[in-house]
């Protein structure tokens, strides 16, 4: 038990549900919500619904600038607002479109992160903190 307790500090496991009895969607409960996603990616701009990337990728943005504003939180308090601009790079996309010769493995190879960030601090200080955030 003691064992359990010490690496705590250093893993946390999320859990959830993914049940699909179709190749149509799946439902996703988690301890506080449960979602039906039903495609993995969408190409197509007039697409409303939200994909499983889309939500990975939302959920990674929230999660860096919540992350920054937390930081400053602990520390200093010198961040107004934040803004991200996120570009997620994903590579051999055509699999997804199955395009006949394309079937390696899609997947996010990069991002790319404009950070806007409103703070009356001097840039030296802010440069600083932003940089161990």
């Amino acid at each position: 038990m003691m064992k359990e307790l010490t690496n705590a500090q250093y893993n946390y496991d999320i859990s959830l549900r993914a049940i699909s009895e179709d190749p149509i969607q799946v439902k996703i409960y988690t301890d506080k919500v449960i979602c039906s996603i039903d495609q993995e990616m969408s190409f197509d701009i007039e697409n409303e619904a939200l994909t499983s990337v889309d939500l990975f990728a939302g959920d990674i943005a929230s999660s860096m600038l919540l992350a920054l504003f937390h930081y400053d939180q602990k520390h200093d308090q010198i961040i107004e607002e934040v803004e991200g601009q996120f570009v997620f790079h994903l590579k051999n996309p055509l699999t997804y479109l199955h395009v006949r010769g394309y079937d390696e493995v899609p997947t996010v190879c990069g991002l790319t992160l404009k950070c806007y960030i409103v703070t009356y601090e001097d840039e030296v200080n802010f440069q600083a903190l932003f940089d161990e955030a």
